[in-house]
């Protein structure tokens, strides 16, 4: 179906709570509106939410964070504020994204979808899957475990911000040695402090070879971090965000990060090999199954053991080609297998396929 003749759709997305939830969810937002659809957020007004959100699309918290009576009151509240907006904003369909607001979503009547980027189902999608239409899951893994009807792969959602550049130009843009391997060190999310730990450690090791670390260590956090640089500071170059995420992935040769599934898959499309240290404390441990679905162009070792030894063998492999290549042909191999050639074009597909199902004839 061609963006010309697909029915204009007002969608709504509920849910989120973590950057995780968001940014394949914002991908989708993204290209709905450039087809012509209008799109709208409810989440639960996070200091997260809002900084992914923020004048990016039409967003309004619902407040059911917190724990005890009061969180549970605010929670059962929030199922009213959906149901209102949803007949304000006139939804033709509602995507949860996961956490505990995209429960909400069973307040709205518009076809469900639910939208899952772990190759484990969270909790929120395993509740809702029974009352959903639909399920975007960006591993085939994930489409196993959730029920095969009704699941399509769509594969990575990428953002605007994320689009392939140049490795060239991304070295330039970036300010980055123009030679030498650099390793992209995400320690922006939950959890970062692993990641921190992790570079200072690894730090003198990649030094010593001539290579670069970037470490973007999320808002307010430069500071904490500005030590790590005290004996090598032209060899790491530390960042609270990153704009141009694109750029960040195609300059670097190696990534270290958390193995949160939208970062795991913005890595993945980009080809970029990487060793996660997941969150071992996720009863679900969607961290680590997120990781071993790219291995082996993904490999995954545990942050309490991340030892000297662990340091000297990542610096070793920032430095051998030979190795990366092969772990990033293996990541394209694996991409190329789900014939996808757009997951946000697929995704948007998807929704318009089930709009046109449930009204029976294009809308306009």
């Amino acid at each position: 179906m061609s963006a010309e003749t697909a029915p204009r759709l007002r969608v709504l997305f509920v849910g989120g709570g973590t950057g995780g939830h968001l940014t394949p969810a914002l991908a989708l937002a993204e290209e709905l509106a450039a087809r012509g659809h209008a799109v709208r957020f409810l989440t639960s007004g996070r200091a997260v939410e809002r900084r992914y959100l923020d004048g990016a699309v039409d967003a309004l918290p619902l407040h059911c964070e917190g724990r005890g009576p009061l969180g549970w009151w605010r929670w059962l509240r929030s199922f009213a504020a959906v149901r209102r907006e949803a007949r304000a904003f006139r939804a033709d369909v509602v995507v949860a994204l996961g956490g505990r607001a995209s429960a909400g979503a069973l307040a709205v009547a518009a076809p469900r979808v639910l939208l899952e980027g772990n190759a484990v189902a969270g909790r929120s999608v395993r509740l809702l899957r029974p009352f959903a239409r639909l399920v975007l899951v960006q591993f085939p893994e994930t489409a196993g475990l959730t029920g095969r009807r009704g699941v399509v792969v769509v594969g990575p959602l990428l953002r605007a911000a994320a689009a392939p550049v140049p490795r060239a130009e991304a070295r330039r843009r970036l300010e980055l040695p123009a030679t030498g391997p650099v390793l992209l060190a995400l320690g922006g999310s939950q959890g970062a402090a692993a990641v921190h730990r992790a570079v200072a450690r690894l730090l003198p090791e990649v030094a010593v070879r001539g290579g670069h670390v970037r470490l973007l260590c999320g808002p307010g956090r430069a500071a904490e971090v500005a030590a790590l640089a005290a004996a090598w500071p032209e060899r790491l170059s530390v960042r609270e965000h990153e704009d141009a995420m694109g750029a960040a992935y195609a300059a670097a040769d190696l990534a270290l990060a958390r193995g949160g599934a939208s970062t795991l898959g913005e890595l993945w499309a980009h080809g970029v090999p990487a060793v996660v240290l997941p969150y071992p404390h996720h009863r679900d441990r969607q961290q680590e199954h997120n990781a071993r679905a790219l291995a082996p162009g993904v490999e995954w070792l545990d942050e309490t053991v991340f030892d000297a030894a662990a340091a000297r063998r990542v610096a070793a492999l920032l430095h051998d080609p030979d190795e990366l290549d092969r772990r990033r042909r293996a990541l394209r191999d694996r991409l190329a297998a789900l014939a996808v050639a757009d997951g946000r074009a697929a995704a948007a597909r998807a929704l318009e396929s089930l709009a046109v199902e449930e009204s029976g004839a294009p809308c306009a």
